[in-house]
């Protein structure tokens, strides 16, 4: 473990600095804190912590792997400066050719993979590609869109939802049913790919029904008419008007929450999604 370790500190020596900067620059006056820099240091998060339950489970991780993820990571979403649109990827991975330009030490086999992370990590087919052997685990497309997805749970995954579908023109009624959907098939693609991480996966399986339950009280709430103040529907609301209507911070919002509403639900939640959060303060940039 300490050589996987020690292979991981090098490659974000390497890299966090650079990509943080770079990244910075492109999400510079764009307004989309669910999909914002901060995004990609948690799907980088997500992908380093698969990395080192796969590792756990005997196979080899190597360096230039490791180097491929993180570049991948933080360019995956790039594209969505560009364009709110779900086929995203291609911009994202035009922008990570750019950067990728400035690196001669990379291999152009190394970029080829990267490139196609990057521009296929939200693809369908990538996510329905099937695991038959331990090493398919290990596909770079696979990892990248398998840490998106798992930062698509819990709490964060509420407010990620919720924005960039209000964003691309859903309405809070239609919320529910989109987002129960969308997450039914990304989580049978984590347990398609990676079930055999038992510990891991009972993880994630637990931020999975966190979000479902979420989305599953809102669906009700919504057929019954009930949008008083201790509600799901008071969540999205007020995410819905911080975020979308006066393109305030996902920080602002919570310190608007938690500054002003006083019912139990709403506050539970928000106290909640300020804590997932702060898992970013996990990497030193």
């Amino acid at each position: 473990m300490e050589e996987l370790l020690s292979k991981i500190h090098r490659i974000e020596t390497k890299h966090l600095s650079n990509l943080y900067r770079h990244l910075e620059s492109i999400f510079n006056n764009v307004s989309l804190p669910s999909h914002n820099l901060q995004h990609h240091i948690r799907v980088w998060l997500h992908c380093r912590g698969l990395l080192i339950e796969l590792h756990k489970a005997g196979l080899t991780i190597t360096e230039q792997l490791i180097e491929n993820a993180i570049i991948a990571c933080f360019f995956h979403d790039a594209g969505l400066t560009k364009t709110l649109d779900e086929q995203h990827g291609a911009e994202g991975a035009e922008l990570c050719k750019q950067y990728l330009s400035h690196f001669p030490d990379l291999t152009e086999s190394q970029k080829t993979l990267i490139l196609k992370a990057v521009e296929l990590h939200d693809d369908k087919s990538v996510k329905q590609h099937p695991v038959t052997k331990p090493d398919d685990m290990l596909d770079l497309a696979l990892l990248v869109s398998t840490a998106d997805d798992l930062d698509a749970l819990g709490f964060v995954g509420v407010f990620r939802y919720t924005e960039i579908y209000l964003k691309r023109g859903i309405s809070i009624d239609q919320l529910p049913r989109k987002v129960l959907a969308n997450l039914r098939n990304r989580f049978t693609s984590f347990t398609n790919a990676y079930s055999s991480l038992h510990r891991y996966s009972d993880r994630q399986r637990q931020r999975y029904r966190e979000i479902m339950d979420f989305f599953t009280k809102l669906e009700g709430e919504i057929s019954q008419g009930i949008t008083y103040q201790d509600s799901a529907y008071a969540v999205v609301n007020t995410l819905h008007e911080q975020l979308v209507i006066q393109s305030n911070s996902i920080e602002q919002t919570i310190d608007y929450a938690l500054s002003t509403l006083t019912a139990s639900y709403p506050l539970t939640f928000f106290k909640r999604l300020q804590l997932e959060l702060e898992v970013t303060s996990a990497i030193p940039i």
